[in-house]
């Protein structure tokens, strides 16, 4: 790919807001030659809208943790939310010996040392862009691969099952697809991939605790495939699934039917709560590849974000952002999942993540003393949602989707 070392910034004014309709209208993805134009349909079918989610009998049951005491205490965060309920809050456990990779699999530069190299360091102030449609193709085939992986991962995670055993089964698959476990040993991250469980925002390590019923579990799935990588993530509900349809009144992301019978109605606003966060995460999602086109600026996305997470009364998390990403893991530019004034226009080519965490209570957080695990200070509930997209001439194209 080229790379430019600066971009003109957006003209400054007011810009247009563009409603679902005329975003429709005027622009499409192309996947495999074929454009597929985002309608409002289509929309609505992959993300869920607000409005369905206003409809449960429940608002926000938060959850508090009593590792934070004074936070404990305070059982309201914005006036959006119903009194937390109680919950042990997640803890160390004993991890597994780093998994290894072959010989025969082309890794990162980083894979021996944990440290990438010096030109990794010089692409956090450059953009790449993807100008030859076989660099785009290339993005397009480690994209597919990751989602593919995603989508085991989330499938694995059943009450009783280590967050270790799905890391395993993680890198097992993708080693299997001839390919890199990103994550591995990336500034000595030690597992294959990231699993962050409720109070969890992101970058937890898989260890030896077991899944429990109701948690709240974030997959965030990367690998490198003939040279570049492929970057997405998800967050699923630890137990919320039924096998009769009939019953059903609902389904998650994945169309997995809601679980509709609890054991007490505790667990059932635990879980009406967690559909909830799980939901906005999603939506604020799409709500930011929406506004993604060119000529559009990176201000416009953090914005979109925001105002779902201001419409669910959550907070979204400013410590981390969405970045570039090519044969280099992280690079510009750096995506803000909140008001900001980023001020970098959007151009065809950009290839980036958006992955906005929300948090049921404040977006503050802390990291663990391994040096990783990104934790909420008030023990409140996360979730976080990932994609890859690519700016293309007439929009944005989604480049994590699943395999055909």
């Amino acid at each position: 790919p080229q790379w430019r070392s600066s971009f003109r910034s957006c003209p400054s004014g007011p810009r247009p807001r563009w409603g679902l309709d005329n975003w429709s209208t005027h622009h499409s993805t192309m996947t495999k030659g074929v454009t597929r134009t985002l309608t409002r349909a289509f929309l609505d079918r992959v993300a869920p809208t607000r409005q369905s989610c206003r409809l449960s009998p429940y608002r926000s049951f938060a959850a508090s943790s009593s590792t934070h005491a004074a936070a404990s205490n305070n059982n309201n965060y914005n006036g959006n939310h119903a009194p937390r309920l109680q919950r042990k809050p997640v803890q160390q456990f004993p991890q597994s010996p780093t998994r290894t990779v072959p010989d025969s699999i082309d890794p990162p530069p980083y894979a021996a040392t944990g440290s990438p190299p010096f030109s990794e360091n010089f692409s956090q102030h450059v953009v790449y862009l993807h100008e030859e449609e076989a660099s785009i193709e290339q993005m397009r085939k480690a994209a597919k691969l990751a989602r593919k992986i995603l989508d085991l991962a989330c499938s694995l995670a059943k009450p009783g099952v280590l967050t270790d055993e799905i890391d395993d089964a993680v890198h097992n698959a993708i080693i299997e697809e001839g390919a890199y476990p990103s994550p591995l040993n990336y500034h000595g991250f030690p597992k294959s991939s990231c699993s962050s469980i409720n109070e969890i925002i992101c970058h937890g390590i898989p260890d030896l605790r077991p899944l429990q019923f109701g948690d709240v579990v974030s997959f965030d799935i990367s690998c490198f495939l003939d040279g570049v990588h492929g970057d997405n993530c998800a967050t699923v509900i630890v137990g919320d699934e039924q096998e009769n349809l009939d019953e059903a009144t609902g389904a998650d992301w994945r169309g997995v039917p809601y679980l509709t019978k609890f054991d007490s109605q505790e667990d059932e606003m635990h879980f009406a709560n967690a559909r909830r966060l799980v939901q906005a995460a999603r939506e604020s999602l799409y709500a930011g590849i929406e506004v993604c086109r060119p000529g559009n600026c990176l201000t416009e996305v953090g914005a979109a974000i925001h105002q779902v997470a201001d419409d669910y009364g959550y907070d979204s998390v400013r410590k981390y952002t969405g970045h570039g990403i090519s044969h280099v893991f992280h690079c510009a530019p750096f995506v803000k999942h909140f008001r900001n004034t980023e001020t970098m226009e959007l151009r065809p080519g950009m290839i980036f993540t958006i992955e906005p965490m929300l948090t049921e209570g404040d977006e503050e957080n802390l990291i663990w003393d391994d040096g990783w695990t990104v934790a909420t200070t008030d023990g409140g509930l996360a979730a976080q949602f990932e994609h890859t997209v690519l700016i293309t001439d007439s929009g944005v194209e989604i480049l994590t989707i699943p395999p055909e």
